[in-house]
Parts: structure tokens; sequence; C-alpha cells
């Protein structure tokens, strides 16, 4: 099998989406070792195969939350080039995990909780997620309250676009197929994201159109 350099530049007929990983089997079940190929900022690809995916590295962020949004995204201005997993030698942030592991180590998958968390710089985060002390000063949250925080804005931002949709969308659109039939999502959650997918809006890896 001849086999594709770990790190390649932009491909014109490469047909690997953002965020997502290419098959590169083009159906040949007998390939032993077949490869995917993981699209990364600045037009770079890993091509690896099953065997080059450790499992997922065990780590916690809860008190180093500046080193999360540093090793999370390599779209960020403040990605340091390093991250806890690596493909060929190849720092893989930790927005691609998810993308890595559901292909061939999906249920060793436990996800990490940065959603919006990411999508500061880490100057906007702190501003955001800190709070006054009895002496009035400023003082960064903990883990647990800012997660906490996060959730009850996502709860928040999710009913005022499941409303939307209830109001904009007809009930034919808001319906999901299970098995044969087709029911009506009645979540906000799942009607949020749902909402966000026709109308283009930002989402994060816990959106889902899947069975409420």
């Amino acid at each position: 099998m001849t086999t594709t350099p770990p790190v390649q530049e932009h491909s014109a007929t490469s047909t690997v989406s953002t965020l997502g990983i290419s098959d590169n089997s083009n159906g040949n079940t007998d390939d032993p070792a077949p490869t995917r190929t993981l699209r990364m900022a600045g037009g770079k690809y890993i091509t690896f195969c099953e065997s080059d995916i450790p499992d997922p590295p065990a780590v916690s962020y809860s008190k180093r939350i500046e080193d999360l949004l540093r090793e999370w995204d390599d779209n960020r201005p403040d990605w340091n080039q390093t991250s806890p997993l690596k493909l060929n030698g190849i720092p893989v942030p930790l927005i691609y995990w998810p993308t890595i592991y559901k292909y061939w180590k999906g249920t060793q998958w436990q996800g990490v909780l940065v959603r919006s968390m990411s999508r500061t710089t880490i100057d906007e985060f702190w501003a955001e997620f800190s709070v006054p002390d009895k002496q009035g000063r400023l003082q960064h949250m903990k883990y647990t309250p800012i997660l906490k925080q996060l959730a009850a804005t996502r709860k928040a931002d999710d009913a005022r676009l499941a409303d939307l949709a209830r109001s904009e969308l007809t009930e034919e659109q808001r319906t999901y197929r299970k098995g044969a039939s087709r029911f009506v999502m009645t979540k906000n959650s799942m009607l949020a994201a749902h909402y966000r997918k026709l109308k283009g809006l930002n989402r994060d890896d816990s959106d889902s159109d899947e069975d409420e």
C-alpha cells in the first residue's frame, strides 16, 4: 500500500471538510491498514490509521483553564503548538479530538467541556468570568462555577432559539426520523440545534439532531 505523508498541504481534490475526516479506503475493504486524513488549520493534514491513535490522554483542565484555551484550537491566535494528544508526532488541538476518536475509538471519547470557552481571547474570557471579592477586587471564577454559568447561558440560548424555531418553522420542518416514523421535536436543546443548523449559526460539539 502506498502511504501518504503524515502532514501534507491542501489538495484541490481533497474531500475533507472542516473539522472532518476523509476516508482514504475508496471502498477497498481488503486494505489491512485503512487510513483517514484530518484537516487542520493552515491547510495542513494528518493522515493516520487506527494503530496511530493512542487511548485518549487522561487530562484535567479544572485548574488549568488558560492551558485549555491555548490547547483548544489551532485557529486561535494563542494556540501554543502543544497538546496531550499527538498523531505521528504532531500535536492535535482538543477541538479535533471528537472527530478522531468517534471513527475508531468512539466509545472512549468522553468530551471536553469547553464550548463557548474557546470562542474568546484569554483576556476576554476572564473579563466575563471574574467576580469581585469582599474588597471589590476581581478574582477569576473557579472551574465548576464557570461550567454552571456556561450551562445556564446555553440553556437560556436554547430556549430562545427553540421559541424561534416553533414560531418560524412548520411542524413538518420540526420533525426528525426514528426508524420508519417521524416525530415532532419537543426538547429545547434539540430544537435549538436543529435551528442553528438550518440558519447556519455557530454550533458546538454538544449540538445534535439525534433522537430525543
